[in-house]
């Protein structure tokens, strides 16, 4: 027998089974194909957190002078938002000059429209000797608030982080521009700034309102502390007596659960958030995930079939995520391809060469020959490594298509293979099998230039020439 020259029999054989989300490229011996690394399948990332705007409804604006008609002389009392709170609330006194300026500063904002404007104006009352403690504070949290209308991240934490250290808002608007700002250095990826601020304003406000918790669930997530943003969210979702839960607290909970290696926890949140949406594909993508990361892959593949037969399965990650569960369960790789082949005639998976490979590759572990044949020839071209052109000579050497496969073996060394001797060790074969023992000859001569088959080539070449 030849030394790394045995044919392949006809059985099929799992090189190796591994479950998502590890799913290796592992060298074979030259003459079998190669089973390509699976597409990974992982639990969305949420976005950051969304910083909060504060309405500037809640400011208290005194009447400018007895020249100034009187608004809203019989509103309600002002809902008081942090009655726990440990700071006592400053009483908001404007100076009279100022009261126009101070309302068209707060219209400009309101209105939208001209946000820069109601930052000139802020400008101007912070810089005018009259403005009291309140005009400026109240205009350092209008420009901060206009500045995160126009999307200047760094500017409105500025006006913002001055507006706090002022300590002349309401408590109201105090305590809600440190929940912004909190929002903002999350959003700035200034995570120990986003995590102190909540704390101060947990601490502060003495506050048992969800939403504040689920804030600091949010913050401490993106912040990687997942641990405390359990703790957080777990509290918000208690807090949380009237209505549903946000569903956004949830997948944060679950997906530091992941994090943290609590699976069992995880997937059942992801169940239960799974039931009351059975239709947002962001949250079955989560649960399969979940499932293949959890040696569940059946029902992985199950609920991702039941998505596909929904027309759930839209983008080209959906279908690599499907076709990977059935990579690494046993014996679909029938499936598998079915799935890449469905993907490429909907224009929804590219037909590149790594498209191709996975069919070929499914084709082949599922026994179809012929066709994995077809599926390598239409992606080796398309393969700039000459990897493709390799498998691909393996397959049709070990299919006695001696000619074919050195033509492919070649074509993979004239594309600058990496390791080029695989594909003389393949030439050599394919000689060997055609009774062309000189070319095989010249072929292991070849091979055993290369460091990674210059062994075997040399034994083999022995071999022959005995």
């Amino acid at each position: 027998m030849l030394y790394g020259g045995a044919r392949r029999n006809r059985t099929l054989r799992r090189l190796s089974d591994c479950s998502i989300p590890r799913y290796p490229n592992r060298p074979t011996s030259a003459g079998q194909p190669r089973r390509q690394g699976v597409p990974t399948m992982k639990i969305a990332h949420l976005l950051k957190v969304t910083a909060l705007v504060v309405l500037t409804a809640s400011l208290s604006i005194p009447d400018a002078d007895a020249r100034t008609p009187r608004r809203d002389r019989n509103k309600t009392e002002e809902v008081v938002r942090y009655p726990n709170a440990t700071r006592e609330s400053p009483k908001a006194e404007n100076s009279p000059r100022l009261a126009r300026d101070l309302q068209k500063m707060f219209d400009l904002y309101n209105g939208g429209e001209d946000l820069e404007g109601s930052i000139s104006l802020a400008e101007k009352i912070i810089g005018n000797e009259r403005a009291k403690p309140y005009d400026r504070a109240a205009s350092l949290m209008i420009a901060g608030n206009a500045a995160l209308g126009i999307d200047d991240y760094p500017r409105a934490i500025d006006y913002l982080e001055r507006a706090l250290e002022s300590d002349a808002l309401p408590n109201n608007n105090h305590f809600a521009t440190m929940h912004t700002l909190a929002s903002l250095y999350a959003q700035e990826d200034r995570a120990e700034e986003a995590v102190a601020m909540v704390n101060r304003l947990a601490t502060e406000t003495r506050s048992e309102d969800p939403e504040l918790y689920g804030l600091k669930g949010a913050v401490h997530y993106n912040a990687g502390q997942y641990d405390q943003a359990v703790a957080a969210i777990r509290k918000a979702i208690e807090l949380k007596t009237e209505g549903e839960p946000d569903s956004n607290w949830i997948q944060m909970l679950m997906a530091s659960y992941n994090e943290l290696g609590q699976n069992n926890e995880a997937v059942l949140l992801a169940e239960q958030l799974h039931a009351k949406s059975p239709d947002d594909k962001r949250i079955l993508l989560n649960l399969a995930s979940l499932y293949a990361e959890t040696d569940q892959g059946a029902k992985a593949a199950t609920l991702l079939e039941g998505a596909r037969a929904r027309g759930m399965l839209t983008e080209k990650r959906d279908y690599e995520n499907l076709y990977a569960i059935y990579l690494n369960l046993d014996g679909k790789e029938a499936e598998a391809a079915k799935v890449i082949q469905e993907g490429l005639d909907k224009g929804i998976l590219p037909a590149d060469a790594r498209t191709y490979t996975f069919l070929g590759q499914s084709l082949y572990f599922s026994d179809q020959i012929d066709a994995a044949i077809a599926a390598y020839q239409k992606g080796a071209p398309l393969d700039t490594t000459g990897e493709t052109y390799l498998v691909l000579a393996q397959v049709l050497t070990n299919e006695d298509r001696n000619a074919e496969a050195i033509a492919a073996a070649k074509q993979a060394i004239a594309k600058g293979l990496r390791r080029p001797g695989d594909a003389w060790m393949v030439v050599a074969r394919s000689e060997y099998y055609s009774d062309n023992i000189a070319g095989a000859q010249a072929a292991y001569r070849e091979a055993a230039k290369d460091p990674a088959t210059a062994e075997a080539a040399r034994k083999a070449l022995a071999q022959i020439s005995r």
